[in-house]
């Protein structure tokens, strides 16, 4: 009876570890970006001399992600275009206008996700459609996954950062305007919450 009992709290003992909440990140979730974790801002060179940066400071967005099998995840991020901030007000009016990002008539900024997958231990691939302007050009972004923790009252905590390129004329930004970069920076501070805080608790 005895020997009966110590394999079954074996087994229950075994069960409890396998379903455990380690285990469980292993599973795809899907993550809401949390703007006040989270900036995305841009650089780009004035006169081959000063390099301007700016930010947009309104932007929502999720993310799926299965550290377990990368190519299952998926990632969508909308930015709204009036948000931008170069700390000047009058070159913020003139980024609204129509020879830069128009946002009366394209009023938001969007990236969505086509194919993910793993390059490394800590690095995704994430091939995807960005979208600025009305013109959608297919892009892949080098994501680096800067860790994922369960916070008591605020579920899985995941952090990711990214920083890559694009030509601004290709998304009809400024052409022909000679006294700025053609190419600009983007960098991404991003940091989502599953929401599953009856699980943290």
């Amino acid at each position: 009876m005895k020997a009966k009992f110590i394999c079954r709290l074996a087994a229950l003992l075994f069960a409890v570890i396998i379903i455990s909440p380690a285990s469980l990140w292993a599973q795809a979730k899907t993550f809401t970006v949390r703007k006040e974790d989270s900036h995305i801002s841009f650089a780009i060179y004035k006169w081959a001399v000063f390099k301007e940066e700016g930010r947009f400071k309104d932007f929502a967005g999720t993310i799926v992600y299965d550290p377990k099998n990368p190519a299952a995840s998926q990632v969508e991020l909308t930015v709204q275009a009036k948000s931008i901030d170069s700390r000047d007000d009058g070159r913020d009016s003139a980024l609204r206008s129509k020879e830069f990002f128009y946002v009366t008539k394209y009023p938001t900024l969007s990236f969505k996700s086509a194919q993910v997958t793993a390059k490394g231990a800590d690095t995704l691939l994430v091939a995807g459609d960005l979208t600025m302007r009305g013109i959608v050009k297919r892009v892949t972004i080098p994501v680096k996954v800067l860790g994922i923790n369960r916070v008591r009252n605020h579920g899985e905590l995941a952090g990711f950062e990214s920083t890559f390129a694009v030509n601004r004329e290709d998304f009809g930004i400024a052409r022909g305007w000679d006294i700025i970069g053609k190419e600009a920076t983007i960098h991404l501070m991003i940091g989502a919450a599953s929401n599953d805080r009856q699980a943290s608790r």
